[in-house]
């Protein structure tokens, strides 16, 4: 039976959530190239999915639109506080990234840190991603991937079922999964861990769509 589902990951992450940047804080430096590379542009609008304590939330342009989601209502009431302290106007939404309660096409970028290998499902998470992109927007990921085609060996598989249940799976081959929901890479640049951890941006394919072709967000 699989430890890594919905439920375990509430409740670990709110309980992580008051020392939670003691650790997420020291990926500081990588978290910012990520968001460097998107090239974000005045008036986009950014979905953070998997915000956490909202670590990616000072590295943001001010000129953009941001909303973030988390499952964990602990980990996000950290994230609307912190934006709060930065001046932010941030949407905070409790919510599953397997099933984005979000209209189609409606985010220009999607932060992915940290967690494609940390939800249960991927390909859901992954799809939903592509969904609420519009066409031309792009993901920004960061964390930590096996080799894609490797079989990871014995030591390396013991570990990840330990890790898989404190934190996160670090088996997962990232392509596979962009494949399935239609994302293509675009940049692919290693980062901690001897490429353990990459920075990649992904992109819905099709033509840009400007900002009047964007349906309103809820609530606009």
């Amino acid at each position: 039976m699989n430890p890594n589902t919905n439920a375990w990951n509430r409740l670990r992450y709110g309980l992580y959530a008051p020392a939670y940047d003691l650790v997420g804080g020291r990926l500081a430096s990588a978290r910012r190239r990520s968001i460097e590379v998107l090239g974000l542009e005045a008036g986009e609008r950014v979905l953070i999915v998997g915000a956490g304590t909202g670590l990616d939330l000072p590295y943001l342009p001010r000129t953009v639109e941001i909303t973030a989601i988390d499952l964990s209502d602990r980990m996000l009431a950290r994230c609307d506080a912190r934006a709060r302290k930065l001046g932010l106007d941030v949407t905070c939404l409790v919510m599953d990234a397997h099933g984005l309660d979000l209209p189609d096409g409606s985010f220009d970028v999607v932060l992915l840190h940290l967690v494609l290998a940390v939800v249960p499902d991927p390909d859901a998470a992954a799809r939903e991603v592509a969904r609420v992109l519009v066409p031309g927007g792009r993901a920004g990921i960061f964390d930590k991937f096996a080799r894609q085609g490797s079989r990871p060996s014995v030591a390396r598989r013991i570990v990840g079922a330990v890790a898989n249940v404190v934190f996160s799976d670090i088996n997962r081959e990232l392509e596979p999964i962009l494949d399935r929901a239609g994302l293509a890479i675009e940049q692919d640049e290693a980062s901690y861990g001897r490429g353990l951890y990459r920075i990649v941006v992904a992109r819905r394919p099709g033509p840009r769509v400007s900002r009047r072709e964007k349906p309103p967000f809820p609530g606009a």
